[in-house]
Parts: C-alpha cells; structure tokens; sequence
C-alpha cells in the first residue's frame, strides 16, 4: 500500500499527446494528475537550460591497438544545433597522426590499421543533450572537380598548350613564381627550363619532367628561405617584394596572397603598410600567428611535457590541459583584435575561457560557450591576465609542488624583460633540508656563494606567486607571498604583484613584449642598438596605454623589420 502517490518529473513536447498506462498488479490507476511547473521554478529552469544547450560533435583518428585503440582529437568539436543535413568540417593535418602499421601474421589482424571515429563530446560535465552516432559511412577518393584543383594550380590554363616548351616554360613560370613569392628572373627560368628539357628529352612524359623541374624549385634556397638580397654589409631597404614575403610570414605564417603581391608589384606596399597590416590581422589567418607565438612566448610547451600527479590533481585530464593551453592563445589574439592597453596582459577585468577551462577555475556559472572561448568578467586577483594562467603556473611547477624559482625566472624573463645573468660556471648542488620551509630553503640558497646574485632577481618574483598550486588554482590554504621585489618593492601576494607590473613597470613590460614580437618578426636576436631603438622610440606608444594592435605596427614600421 502506497503512503503517498507516485510522482515522475518529464519534459513533454507541446500538442496533443496520445497516453497509455500499464501498471503491474492487480490494482488499478485511477487518474493520472498531469502538473505544470511554472517557469520560475527551478527545475524547470533546468530543463531550459539543458535544452538551450546543443550536443557537440568531434572526429578522433589513430590507430586499432591489440588491446583497444590510440584516438587523438582531429580539428575542433562542431557544435549540432539542428537533426537537419549538414556538412561539417573537420581539418587538421594527417601528418600529425600515426601511419598505419599492420604487422604481416598478427592474428589480430585489425591492429595497426587507422581508425576515425565520431563520437558526442562533453565539456566540463553538465547535462546536455547527446549524439547517438548509429553508423559512420566513408566515400573516396573525393574530388570537388576534375582534374583537382591541386593539379589545376599547377597545369594551369594556357592558349597553346600544344607548344610543348611554351607551355612548360608558362608553367614553371606560374610555380616558381608563387614559390618564390616574387618574379624569377630569366637566369632562374632559363636554369629551370634546362631541367625540364633534359628530363623531356630523355624519354620522361610532360608531366614527369614538369615535376623535375618543379623539383628543383622546391629545395631551391629561394623556396625554403626568406632570402633579402643586399649589395653590402650595410644597412639598406628591404623591397616591396622582401615585404611582401616578411609580413605575411609573420602574421599569417604563410605566403603572401594576392593583394600583397600585387601592391608589391606596384610598388606601393611601404605605403600601405598600416592598411595591410590592419587587414591581415582581421584575417581568419591571423589565428596562426597568435598560435606560434604565444606558446614561443610563454614557453607553454614546459605545460605540454607536464606530468601532473594525478592524485593531487585529478582534473588535469588529457582533455583539459589541451582547452587550458590553449587558453593563452585565445586570451593574446582577444587583446590585439580589439587593440587593448597591454597592461591586460597582466591584469585584465576578464579571461579568455569556454566552458571546460571556466569549470577548472570554477567560473562554470558564467559561461554557456561550448568549446567556443569568449571573454568573461571575473573579480578578484586570481584570473585576468597570462601570469595566473594555468597553462604558465602549472608548466612551472614538478607536477606536485610550486617552484617558485622557475616562476620566478619565467615572469623576469618574459613578462618584464629583465633576464638574470647566466650561473656561473660549476655552481655545486645545494643540498636540500626537508625540516625548512620554502622561504628558509630559498633563503639558504641565496646565502650560497655564486647563487646570490642572480637568485635575487628571480625568488622575489616567484615568492608573490605561491598562493597558486602546481595546478595552477588558488591553495586551499593561505599561504604566505609577501615579498621584497628586485628594486626594493613590498607586495604581499598576487594582487599588489600585479598592481604593480600594471601601473609601476608598464613602460618595462611593454618593451618586453615589444622585444619578443620583434625577436619573432625578425627570426633573430636583436643588437644592443635595435633594443635600444625599442626602449626609446617604443616609450612614445604609452601615451596610448600600449594598445596591443598598435606595438605589432610599431614593430612592422621598425628600421629592424624594413631594412637588412
């Protein structure tokens, strides 16, 4: 005998519903009592929640082991928002995944093959709806045209292409050019047509002696190199072409496209440099300059090598440590699209995050993004800005303990540009004494003959960064970050840390940045001159705060970007 009526919480779709019961025994139902919950209940705002809410959709590829399978994220999940037919695509390079490796008499004879697998991703764990993925279907080889384009690019359109040497000659022409990302000239053509004419003349078809000749291009210094001709030691202009090449290169990490080697020909790029430069970086291509650089910058791949120990720190999976590397890209593309002051680089009112990263900071009630990032208000010191990144703290850390040391020596290097001097040659180990305390261990390290001098200018640093873990998450405990900075100043932990970086050291972290964007445009150290050029005339920017946007310009109108 039941005490009190049953009840059962459902979702049910609008319109007339046909309802059937079943019940098991002898007794009967008498009614059921259907009643809504009214939308401010919160359980209903629940389920609205979870039905605003799309699946997400990823594409794994690797290889069918004996003892299961080795699936690596292939591009980024795509969001489902409809059961309508739709293309989504899915990019990355196949060269970055494991070839097929069959060993002839395995008897498991699917081992080694390559798998692709579709599956319904999750973020952080909140309930959303799910893909049933019944069937995978595979169609190939596929060609949006015929020829492909690939092949058209090459065999291009030409009036005579039953002139065997004319077309050969327009051909390589077109490919040598595009190479070498400016018009060959008749020496370099001349030279190149000989290679085909040997190959043709030898017995090779057309298209085999187009591809020796082609070849030649593709492991031609003029190819593999960005190569700036200059007639002496001094300095002289680099050319409308050589700018072409050295600007695309750096905020695109490709060829120049058309436009650029257009108004190269022209003669006019110097000119256009602000226009061009604005237009690149609106370009969706720009993402691949903020994905080199950042990780070159912050030395995040110390965090790809990490192995955190998984006791203390279960949420560090495979999958969010990929979302929080990825945290310090989006967050410096954010700042240079919309030209903010750089002083957000180390105190900003906002993080960069999507939906697995806000759950690992614990800011999963602000953000409904998916794996999409979006900037996010936050309060408090702990977030805003890279140095209380995760992807930074954690990269400098043993994977159980903070280091205060390497932290230390990360922000002096990289944030405010103020390296410490190399060890001196055979310092000797300092053995450690578990009985003292961090501070005492450093204290004692300090005191050490040839580790004073430049422990002095990376502990006080790290110090004021130990309220964060090796997890890179605020301790649960307070902990103890008072600290005398190298030029005498006291902070008391990450807040007046970054108060300070952001208000008394702009001028310095902002040559800094100035220095590694121009250490990365030019693929070179910088002389004691150019360095002194970024301090001088780089000062004036502040009148502007800094805006992110406007130091890359500074840098691409620099003599050290124009002139070889």
């Amino acid at each position: 005998m039941l005490q009190k009526p049953p009840y059962l919480i459902v979702r049910l779709p609008a319109g007339p519903l046909p309802v059937s019961t079943r019940y098991a025994g002898s007794t009967q139902v008498d009614k059921i009592v259907f009643t809504p919950l009214g939308q401010e209940n919160p359980l209903a705002q629940k389920f609205a929640a979870f039905e605003s809410r799309s699946p997400k959709m990823g594409l794994h590829m690797g290889l069918r082991r004996d003892c299961g399978s080795t699936l690596s994220q292939a591009g980024q999940p795509q969001e489902v928002t409809s059961n309508d037919f739709k293309t989504y695509r899915f990019e990355g390079g196949i060269r970055n995944f494991p070839s097929p490796d069959v060993e002839k008499g395995n008897v498991n004879y699917l081992a080694g093959i390559r798998e692709i697998g579709v599956r319904s991703e999750h973020t952080d764990g909140r309930d959303m709806p799910r893909l049933l993925v019944r069937s995978v279907e595979f169609e190939g080889p596929f060609y949006e045209s015929w020829p492909p384009q690939a092949h058209c690019n090459i065999f291009i359109d030409f009036e005579r292409k039953n002139d065997t040497p004319a077309y050969a000659s327009a051909i390589i022409r077109s490919f040598a050019s595009r190479a070498y990302r400016r018009p060959i000239s008749d020496h370099e053509e001349a030279s190149l047509i000989s290679v085909f004419n040997k190959s043709f003349a030898a017995g090779a078809s057309f298209e085999q002696s187009v591809k020796d000749a082609l070849q030649v291009v593709l492991t031609s210094p003029q190819f593999l190199c960005l190569i700036e001709k200059s007639a002496s030691p001094a300095s002289e202009p680099i050319d409308d072409y050589e700018i072409a090449s050295k600007l695309s290169y750096f905020l695109w990490n490709s060829p120049p496209d058309d436009q650029l080697l257009k108004l190269a020909a022209e003669g006019t790029l110097r000119r256009s440099l602000d226009s061009e430069t604005l237009r690149l970086i609106g370009d969706g291509r720009f993402a691949r300059f903020t994905t080199e650089f950042t990780p070159q910058w912050l030395a995040l791949e110390k965090f790809a090598v990490l192995e955190p120990d998984r006791k203390l720190f279960p949420g560090l999976t495979r999958d969010v440590r990929a979302q929080l590397q990825q945290e310090p890209v989006e967050f410096v593309q954010h700042l240079i699209r919309n030209n903010l002051p750089a002083r957000n680089l180390v105190d900003s009112e906002f993080a960069m995050v999507n939906e697995v990263v806000a759950s690992y900071y614990g800011l999963s009630d602000h953000v409904n993004s998916g794996f999409r990032f979006q900037p996010v208000s936050v309060k408090g010191p702990a977030r805003g800005g890279v140095i209380t990144q995760a992807a930074i703290l954690a990269g400098l850390s043993d994977g159980r303990e903070s280091n205060p040391v390497k932290r230390g020596a990360w922000l002096a290097r990289r944030i405010v540009g103020e390296p410490p001097d190399d060890p001196p040659p055979n310092v000797p180990t300092v053995k450690e004494d578990p009985r003292l305390s961090l501070r005492e261990r450093l204290e004692h390290h300090r005191n050490q003959p040839g580790c004073a001098q430049c422990h002095a200018k990376i502990d006080p640093w790290g110090i004021a960064l130990e309220e964060f873990d090796a997890g890179g998450r605020l301790k649960s405990k307070a902990t103890d970050a008072h600290s005398v900075l190298p030029d005498k100043t006291k902070v008391s932990g990450i807040s007046d840390l970054k108060r300070y970086l952001a208000n008394d050291r702009i001028d310095q972290v902002a040559f800094s940045m100035l220095r590694h964007l121009a250490t990365y445009a030019t693929g070179r150290s910088l002389t004691y001159s150019e360095l002194a050029y970024l301090k001088r005339e780089g000062s004036k920017l502040g009148k502007d705060g800094y805006k992110m946007r406007d130091l890359i310009c500074f840098v691409i109108k620099s003599p050290m970007f124009l002139e070889k």
